[in-house]
């Protein structure tokens, strides 16, 4: 029971960064980003095979791919939140030079984010490829990808789901 309690509060820290970030800049979107909270605290605190540090090629670890990157409010709290980043880092969302924009992009070198997530429709293409090189390569370990609802209208998702 105390581990259930522990997620609770971690759920609810999470969802207090998530109004406080969209808050403080006045945008974001905090209806996907709340809904998803319970998700990513059970992927990223339970479920995930994860090493300590951050391996952009993911060997041997697990690996979440984000593809509707309008909820980045919930990704950016839980990375922050499992020592990705500093906690302090989550202040900056969407502000002129941070690292933590409106969808998440890689060049900006965020530990925990594998894929720029602004085109929606592509997140289940790139996990798929991504299952294949695990595949290939004799990795074990699993793929994990988020998709929203728009995302269904994409023809390229629904070549990848026909995969």
């Amino acid at each position: 029971m105390t581990q259930l309690n522990n997620l609770s509060d971690f759920v609810t820290q999470v969802r207090r960064d998530i109004l406080r970030m969209v808050h403080k800049v006045n945008s974001g979107h905090p209806g996907g980003s709340l809904g998803c909270a319970e998700f990513f605290v059970a992927l990223y605190s339970t479920i995930l095979n994860r090493k300590k540090g951050f391996d952009m090629n993911g060997n041997r670890e697990d690996i979440f791919f984000l593809s509707n990157g309008h909820i980045s409010p919930v990704f950016y709290s839980v990375l922050a939140r499992v020592g990705y980043f500093k906690i302090e880092e989550l202040s900056t969302f969407r502000l002129l030079d941070s690292r933590l924009q409106g969808h998440p992009t890689t060049h900006e070198g965020l530990p925990g984010v594998r894929i720029a997530s602004g085109s929606l429709g592509q997140g289940l293409s790139v996990a798929i490829g991504a299952c294949e090189a695990k595949k290939l390569n004799g990795d074990p370990n699993l793929i994990y990808s988020l998709h929203g609802d728009g995302e269904l209208q994409e023809g390229q998702n629904w070549e990848a789901i026909m995969y």
